[in-house]
């Protein structure tokens, strides 16, 4: 930036006399060319210190581009050790209640968040701010949220609905969501 201000300081330094001395005789004296020629270095001086000016302006936008593409590689190796450690191989035999709650994000922070509903399992652990311990969803991890879904509620049921079958608009809800 010092830099930036310092070129442009140069650029408004007067420099002599801007006026191209056309000699009139045919003799041509030293003086009539040497003005030409501080004419033609006050030019060049001005085009250049004007091009290192308009180079160093975007110097800036430069470096943060540079910094903002060092972040992003940063942040997708992050991403990729983050989906390394959540992975969880698929498998054919059905989920119980009790394999699926170790799952719910407590245990290890970068570790996989399983949700079941209508009998398959996602693993949500890109949602971990919405299903890990504390978000708004925290209650779908770990466990066969199909009820909870069906319903859209975030709390636990109580006995007497747990008993109830769900309804046609519960079980759309439910189809709406996978």
């Amino acid at each position: 930036m010092v830099l930036q201000y310092l070129l442009l300081l140069l650029c408004t330094i007067p420099v002599r006399s801007f006026v191209v001395m056309v000699p009139t005789s045919s003799k041509h004296n030293k003086k009539d060319w040497s003005e030409l020629h501080l004419v033609a270095e006050a030019g060049t001086a001005v085009v250049v210190a004007g091009a290192a000016f308009l180079w160093l302006s975007g110097s800036e936008e430069r470096a943060k581009k540079a910094q903002y593409a060092e972040w992003e590689v940063q942040n997708q190796a992050i991403v990729e050790e983050r989906r390394r450690k959540a992975f969880i191989e698929p498998r054919d035999k059905p989920w119980s209640e009790d394999e699926l709650r170790p799952f719910d994000g407590t245990r290890d922070i970068d570790g996989p968040i399983l949700i079941a509903a209508a009998g398959k399992v996602y693993n949500v652990w890109k949602g971990r701010n919405f299903y890990g311990p504390g978000g708004e969803y925290a209650i779908f991890a770990g466990r066969d949220a199909t009820r909870l879904l069906a319903k859209f509620r975030t709390e636990e049921e109580d006995e007497e609905s747990l008993t109830k079958p769900l309804v046609m608009s519960e079980r759309a809800t439910l189809e709406g969501y996978l």
